[in-house]
């Protein structure tokens, strides 16, 4: 079953709990840590705060930052060469729903490769860290630092909790080479393992509508 787009309850599910050490680059993943908030019931204080999702059909809000290779990255150059754009938002480098991620994310590489796609990760994670990452894991993509977390409250991926700070939450958009929201997979966290094959076969679809 394919994940649902918008519209939908406003339900966060996020596992791998951060802890950061500062000044380095070691964080340990906590006991899983789920978090429901819910739009129509009073929140309580200290509930976890997540922007607001840009619906399919409008334009991907603008952004630039600095990739693992070093060089800004907008939409503009992501969609310069007609590529439809993969962009997945994740917590944090390392953790093992991340990890799990990206290392499936490589295994389909060459067949979003194929159909015209690119594959590029956000976190709120610095450009040192998500650089080791995507060493560590020989990755063929790159990953975006988006420290701070505009650009993740932007997309409506950003994630604040109180105590631990702001992340991006684990949701990826399609985006097609005229830089408008196709799709957006908000219900990642429980389909980690599938979600590239989820992605590839609604990119197929949205492709040849």
């Amino acid at each position: 079953m394919m994940p649902r787009a918008l519209p939908i309850p406003a339900t966060i599910r996020w596992v791998d709990a951060l802890f950061f050490q500062r000044g380095t680059t070691a964080l340990t993943s906590a006991a899983t840590l789920t978090i429901t908030a819910t739009a129509s019931l009073p929140q309580p204080a200290h509930a976890a705060k997540a922007s607001s999702i840009p619906s399919p059909g409008s334009p991907a809000p603008e952004f630039s930052l600095i990739n693992t290779r070093g060089k800004i990255v907008d939409l503009d150059s992501l969609t310069a060469d007609e590529k439809w754009t993969v962009l997945y938002f994740y917590p944090g480098a390392f953790t093992s729903g991340c990890t799990l991620e990206a290392r499936k994310f490589q295994e389909e590489l060459p067949k979003f490769q194929e159909i015209n796609s690119q594959v590029v990760g956000v976190s709120v994670d610095s450009i040192e860290k998500n650089s080791e990452f995507c060493t560590s894991e020989a990755l063929d993509f790159f990953m975006l630092s988006d420290v701070g977390g505009k650009v993740s409250k932007a997309y409506g991926s950003s994630l604040s909790i109180p105590g631990f700070g702001t992340f991006s939450n684990r949701q990826t958009y399609i985006i097609d080479p005229q830089k408008n929201i196709r799709w957006v997979f908000v219900d990642v966290e429980s389909r980690i393992p599938q979600h590239p094959s989820d992605v590839l076969a609604k990119l197929n679809e949205l492709q040849q509508a």
